[in-house]
């Protein structure tokens, strides 16, 4: 069995550079690989920090409410949907698939009477009719969150 190679066996026995000229030689190699070895880990090193700071700065605030539809027409009790549909996320599914055109689906937040427009609406169709918090970043022009996550508000669980 072999022992290992360390870096300055390994040079002299791949370069042969044990003494004389060779050896200022091999020095300056050794300075040269370590110089090397450590701009290799910044640069990975400085993206990586990047990226988190990214992800960080993308989570935005978080808003409360619930997932309705853009008419407001399931806050209303009763619903304002078809006869038999009674409950809140029939009707903004009723409202965001079966009427044209289509209601988009959106955060209301009853307890400042603010609405506002959701970016991703696959990402929050699982949640109409539930008291929510979303993530994400407002664009205050338009009113619209780019939702980065959602979760059911844990109030909701307790009443269960």
């Amino acid at each position: 069995m072999t022992n290992p190679v360390s870096r300055d066996n390994f040079f002299q026995h791949v370069f042969h550079f044990t003494s004389g000229p060779n050896a200022l030689l091999r020095r300056n190699l050794n300075r040269h690989l370590s110089a090397f070895l450590f701009l290799a880990l910044a640069s990975l090193a400085i993206p990586l920090f990047a990226m988190a700071q990214s992800s960080a700065s993308q989570g935005g605030s978080t808003y409360k409410g619930e997932i309705t539809d853009e008419h407001l027409n399931c806050i209303q009790t009763p619903v304002k949907a078809v006869p038999g549909v009674t409950d809140k996320a029939s009707c903004v599914l009723y409202w965001a698939h079966f009427v044209q055109p289509p209601s988009k689906y959106v955060l209301y937040d009853a307890a400042t009477k603010t609405t506002y427009q959701l970016d991703d609406q696959n990402l929050v169709q699982p949640y109409v009719g539930e008291k929510v918090d979303v993530t994400g970043k407002l664009d205050a022009a338009t009113k619209t969150i780019k939702v980065t996550g959602i979760k059911v508000q844990e109030e909701t669980y307790k009443k269960s």
